[in-house]
């Protein structure tokens, strides 16, 4: 009864938006914390530069034209043969991929599909600051759903909860979750499925991080479906290219209607944009790309971790995730994370506040922190910064 009480469908209240972060994000006096985005010297620049030529060439100026409102058939094929890789089972091939302006579209399609005003859509707890936006955009409650730090949601948190409040749609960030860094286990997600299609739950999975994780992507919690309770989303916004603005939806038995909403809203996607990851996947070089930023991403999250622990009050704890860019930091005691950012912008260092992930008030102070934007010796010099700062108002 406890946990029954303790996560309840909330409305949610912003306390900082998506557009304040990105408002940040190219903001050369700051060591950027914040910002879950991924510096350009992590990008393969020059090999993107090479697809957008060859895109040019071949295209004889097709790739400044109209495209189909599904987007580049040829990207959708890729996409398609990537995901069976994983195990989805795709009937019609990239005839079950809809194109997307990154995951912010698609996220943003797939509520739109299954969620209408005043009802609940549970979510991790934490969770990913705009997904909170999203639903309250809606007039629809969050329903947090408590979330392990390692393992993310588990069958034994999510079930109690789906049988009291019987939510519209289940959200699940299903590897290197933002903010804390959580994967789901193999042996729970088909169980996570399984629990949705006994409570009538549309599942939307995310599955933006993960070809981040160390030791390869796991099978999403779509390979455990056929399509019809898991909406996946994803892009390669976090890995490859922010820039081309290029997302992926299974919307399943939406299909029609989604690629509706997607016409109505924008037409189509950049087909320049699109032409350029076509030829990305096609040349076979993100393999080699990944590989290079899980090795980076591991050095810079040790760096974090090794600062968080030689500068932030002692006995803070930080998670310690299978690959990604994101670190979550809970402190040892309350302290007014309001007051602490404010003072480290003062000293050109920013960082994502705990509370804008939750849909109440968290009993300790905790934050995201983003080891992808700043240089390695920012990231140290930041975190030193930020630890003094908090250790004087502990």
């Amino acid at each position: 009864m406890k946990l029954l009480s303790q996560y309840r469908p909330r409305l949610y209240r912003p306390p900082f938006r998506l557009l304040d972060f990105m408002r940040q994000v190219n903001n050369e006096n700051l060591i950027n914390l914040a910002a879950g985005v991924p510096a350009a010297s992590l990008l393969p620049v020059e090999d993107l530069s090479k697809c957008y030529r060859r895109v040019v060439k071949v295209s004889d100026g097709a790739c400044y034209a109209y495209e189909l409102p599904e987007g580049d058939p040829g990207l959708r094929t890729e996409l398609a043969q990537r995901l069976e890789n994983r195990n989805v089972t795709l009937p019609q091939k990239e005839g079950d991929v809809l194109l997307t302006i990154g995951c912010t579209q698609a996220l943003r399609l797939a509520l739109e599909l299954t969620v209408k005003p005043g009802d609940l859509v549970a979510c991790e707890s934490p969770c990913y600051y705009n997904l909170l936006e999203q639903i309250e955009s809606l007039g629809a409650k969050a329903l947090p759903i408590p979330t392990d730090i390692n393992d993310g949601v588990t069958p034994e948190a999510l079930e109690p909860l789906l049988n009291r409040y019987g939510p519209k749609s289940l959200v699940v960030c299903s590897s290197l979750s933002n903010p804390t860094g959580a994967t789901i286990p193999l042996e729970n997600r088909s169980r996570l499925v399984e629990l949705c299609r006994k409570y009538d739950v549309n599942l939307i999975e995310d599955d933006i991080y993960a070809e981040l994780r160390d030791e390869g992507a796991l099978p999403p919690l779509r390979s455990f479906d056929d399509g019809s309770q898991v909406l996946y989303v994803s892009s390669y916004c976090k890995s490859v290219a922010p820039g081309l603005r290029v997302g992926v939806f299974l919307p399943g038995p939406f299909w029609e209607e989604a690629a509706q909403k997607r016409c109505m809203e924008i037409m189509h996607g950049s087909t320049l944009a699109e032409g350029i990851l076509r030829e990305y996947l096609k040349s076979k070089l993100i393999d080699k790309h990944l590989e290079e930023m899980k090795k980076i991403c591991y050095r810079r999250r040790s760096i974090v971790r090794n600062a968080v622990e030689a500068y932030f009050p002692k006995n803070t704890l930080v998670s310690n995730p299978q690959g990604g860019f994101l670190l979550w930091a809970v402190l040892p005691t309350w302290i007014c994370l309001e007051e602490a950012a404010q003072a480290s912008l003062s000293k050109g260092v920013s960082f994502a506040r705990g509370e804008v992930f939750l849909t109440g008030k968290p009993k300790q102070a905790c934050m995201r922190l983003n080891c992808a934007k700043a240089s390695e010796d920012e990231l140290a010099k930041g975190i030193e910064i930020l630890g003094k700062i908090l250790k004087q108002r502990s």
